[in-house]
Formats: structure tokens, C-alpha cells, sequence
């Protein structure tokens, strides 16, 4: 994600704004106890940090809905990390999947992050393999997460469903898999219309009500205060919000076609 703080000028702001930062159909049920609710810490100056999740399997309610626990990670609140929002949704995508979340920082080695601009799509993704694969190719013979264009909402939902939902993962390593998407942050909430590319991880949804307009994903915010966001950290958006955010991205960041890692 490309940020810059909002004191800057306003055509310099604009300018940077636009840099790249950048399942199964059928029923499962996995009964959670109660305990599968969200912890906050605190860091030491009170901005929430890391949102643990306590140990409990993921809930998965049907082919419509579900969900898979995650932690929520902050980026740090300091400059230097404001494009850092690639590593900072890896981050949450691997807490799914390892005991022991990667370095932020080795994330952004593994992804060639640019500081001043943030990552690509089909980096974010090899990082992301790079630290599944001594775990999933022994497993399922090949990398788990791949990236692509994907341009339509028919097909993004597909791939929100299948991997939350995805069998496989669920019966070999006891969880969904959550998936990661290049959005701009002009309409997300929290960031007051504050328009730069950007990367989230989505872990559940809710499809019941077969309309954009009214089902739902959920997914962590991993910026710091710094970069303007001021939301809560933990979002739930409709569909219709979702693809808007998607859509934007595609016509201002042509030059990072890899907009969906699932």
C-alpha cells in the first residue's frame, strides 16, 4: 500500500496515492467452544497491536457462511512502515496457518517490498509460499496460495467461499484457508475517503442473503494510525462495498494485475 502522511502537499499526496503497495459447496459444520471469541492487547502507546485468537478450531456454518480464525496484527505507527500494509495482511493470512507468525520485516525481504511504495501481488504471494511451503508441499504436493486477476464479483465470491470453506485444508491441516485482495481504500471504512492501494485478508463471510448489497466479509486492517486509517482494525464491509473497493483498484493499478491470492 502507498501512503503518505495527510500534511503533505496535496499534489504530492495525490501522486503517491496511486503507487502500488500493495471451496466447497456443501455443508461443513466444526462445532467451537464459546472460547473462539478475539482478545485485544495493547501496545505501549495504547493503539491495539496483535488481536489473539484463543485456541479453538475454526467455525465453518455452512456453504454460506463461515469463518477462520486469525490474528489481528498493527502494523507499527511509525513512517517508515506507512507501505507496509503487504506484509501486515500476510501476516494475519499466515496466522492461520502457523504457531509462530513470521517477522514483519522478513516478510518484506521475502516480497522485495518497497519501502516507499509498497509490494506487488505476485510477490506478496511468493512470500506467502515461502513460509507455507515447508508445511503444505509435503502434504498437498504443491504451493497452497496463488495469485490472479480475477474481474468479476461472481468469481471473487467464489474464491472467498472456497477457500474459508475449503475441504482439503480443513480435513488435512484443521482450518480454512483466508484470502488476500488488492483493494483502494477511498470507500473502505475508517479511512475517510483517504485513496491509496491496499492489501487486506478476508476470514469470513456471509453469503446468506444472495444480494451484494446485503452479505457481507469480514476482514482484519492491519494500518496504523499514522497512515490515516481510524477505524477499529477488525471490518465488516457488504459485497457490493467489497467489489467497489476491488474495482477502483483494477482501474488505478493497472500495473499490478494480480489483484486476489487464494
Amino acid at each position: 500500500m502507498s501512503y503518505l502522511p495527510l500534511r503533505m502537499p496535496l499534489a504530492v499526496a495525490i501522486g503517491a496515492a496511486l503507487a502500488s503497495c500493495s471451496g466447497a459447496q456443501g455443508a461443513v459444520a466444526i462445532p467451537v467452544p464459546a472460547a473462539a471469541a478475539l482478545h485485544v492487547d495493547s501496545n505501549i502507546d495504547g493503539e491495539p497491536h496483535v488481536l489473539h485468537h484463543l485456541t479453538a478450531q475454526p467455525t465453518l456454518l455452512g456453504a454460506d457462511h463461515g469463518r477462520v480464525l486469525v490474528d489481528h496484527i498493527r502494523e507499527p505507527g511509525d513512517f517508515a512502515h506507512r507501505n507496509y500494509c503487504g506484509p501486515g495482511a500476510t501476516q494475519v493470512l499466515l496466522s492461520a496457518w502457523l504457531d509462530k507468525i513470521p517477522d514483519l520485516e522478513l516478510i518484506a525481504l521475502r516480497s522485495k517490498l518497497n519501502p516507499k511504495r509498497g509490494e506487488y501481488g505476485a510477490m506478496a504471494v511468493i512470500a506467502i509460499n515461502s513460509f507455507l511451503n515447508p508445511t503444505v508441499i509435503p502434504v498437498l504436493g504443491h504451493p497452497r496460495y496463488r495469485a490472479e486477476r480475477v474481474l468479476t464479483l461472481a468469481a471473487v465470491k467464489d474464491r472467498i467461499r472456497r477457500d474459508i470453506l475449503d475441504p482439503n485444508a480443513i480435513r488435512l491441516f484443521g482450518h480454512g484457508a483466508p484470502i488476500m485482495v488488492q483493494t483502494m481504500t477511498g470507500t473502505l471504512p475508517g479511512w475517510n475517503h483517504w485513496n491509496a492501494t491496499h492489501m487486506i485478508t478476508i476470514f469470513a463471510f456471509d453469503f446468506t442473503h444472495n444480494s451484494p448489497a446485503l452479505d457481507t466479509v469480514t476482514y482484519v486492517e492491519t494500518s496504523s494510525r499514522l497512515t490515516g486509517y481510524r477505524g477499529r482494525g477488525l471490518e465488516t464491509i457488504t459485497v457490493k462495498e467489497l467489489w467497489t473497493a476491488m474495482q477502483a483498484f483494477i482501474v488505478k493499478a493497472p500495473y499490478d494485475p494480480m489483484n486476489v491470492i487464494s
